[in-house]
């Protein structure tokens, strides 16, 4: 049985889980609207996502922080949530199982939002990259990768003169 002490910490160990799931759910929100402002090149809107991003970012480090530093005064240092789950007593259990599962798939969602967001932004520079080598004269090698300097149509020659 919890004392007065270890149920306050515990009540406030929820309460920063429930802010990790809604503070994880919102990054994905802002990496999913980033990501469709890149596929409609709407690049002037990246700059106002990218800092809310920051801000949120900075945020997440603080109650991660905190979720560390209470995990350890519930003895709970170092563990997973699956082993938290473990050694929790049943009515932690019961009130954790429900948080974790969400907040795990918030950090899915947000995960597979930043991976389309990072893949979306990437192909958007190659093509700035392209516009850019074809505006001062450069091609592509090989690889793929931007050659500066005079164009291929430029290079090849007829050597039957």
């Amino acid at each position: 049985m919890m004392n007065q002490d270890t149920q306050e910490l515990f009540h406030n160990f929820t309460a920063v889980i429930r802010e990790l799931t809604v503070l994880a759910g919102d990054i994905a929100a802002v990496e999913e609207r980033k990501a469709e402002a890149a596929v409609q090149k709407r690049h002037q809107l990246l700059d106002g996502f990218i800092q809310k991003e920051q801000a949120q970012i900075l945020k997440l480090r603080g109650l991660e922080q905190r979720r560390i530093r209470m995990a350890k005064e519930l003895g709970w240092d170092s563990l997973t949530f699956r082993q938290i789950l473990e050694k929790a007593e049943p009515t932690q259990k019961e009130a954790l199982s429900p948080l974790f599962t969400e907040l795990e798939q918030n950090l899915k969602r947000l995960e597979q939002s930043r991976r389309s967001s990072e893949q979306i932004i990437k192909v958007r520079i190659h093509e700035l990259e392209t516009a850019i080598a074809r505006g001062q004269g450069g091609s592509y090698d090989n690889s793929g990768s931007v050659s500066p300097g005079v164009p291929l149509h430029n290079k090849m020659r007829d050597t039957y003169v």
